[in-house]
């Protein structure tokens, strides 16, 4: 039970962090919109009276509140999977130090895996010689078989009368 709650007190609080995020972006884009208008640059078309302006505005925003809500559903969930189920999330200061000073990352060594293995071939081809030295070598020869050749006999041609 305490989970289920921990879970949707997490989903909730991340929702409301995304309704915040897309309302401040709005926002923001808007009071551009509005400082342009106020300069005499219409970003809209001429003909636009400010209540089409403020309607325009106002549904963007029960726009923007409704895609940050969900955006804020689906990280919430994201986030609660990676840090209280599967548990191998650091946190936001151990994701912070892994991006901005990773761990040293021992690095992929081609001429040093090259010369193990040419002198672990060496071996065993000295290896493979001195057995073939101790293991006499035999090469049996099968007897032949022999076969019956049948010959035909050429037909008889009759003579001529």
């Amino acid at each position: 039970m305490i989970q289920k709650n921990k879970k949707s007190l997490y989903i909730y609080l991340s929702s409301l962090m995304g309704v915040l995020l897309f309302l401040t972006l709005h926002r923001v884009v808007f009071f551009f919109l509005s400082i342009l208008g106020a300069y005499g640059i219409e970003p809209l078309q001429s003909d636009v009276s400010s209540l089409l302006f403020m309607g325009i505005e106002y549904f963007t925003l029960i726009l923007a509140m409704m895609l940050g809500a969900w955006y804020g559903i689906w990280v919430g969930l994201y986030w609660f999977e990676k840090v209280y189920v599967e548990g191998n999330h650091p946190g936001v200061v151990g994701h912070l130090a892994d991006c901005c000073w990773p761990a040293p990352k021992n690095r992929y060594r081609l001429e040093a895996k090259l010369e193990s293995a040419e002198k672990k071939l060496e071996a065993d081809m000295w290896e493979l010689e001195s057995l073939a030295k101790a293991i006499p070598v035999t090469i049996a020869s099968p007897e032949p078989i022999k076969r019956r050749v049948v010959r035909k006999k050429a037909p008889k041609i009759p003579a001529a009368k």
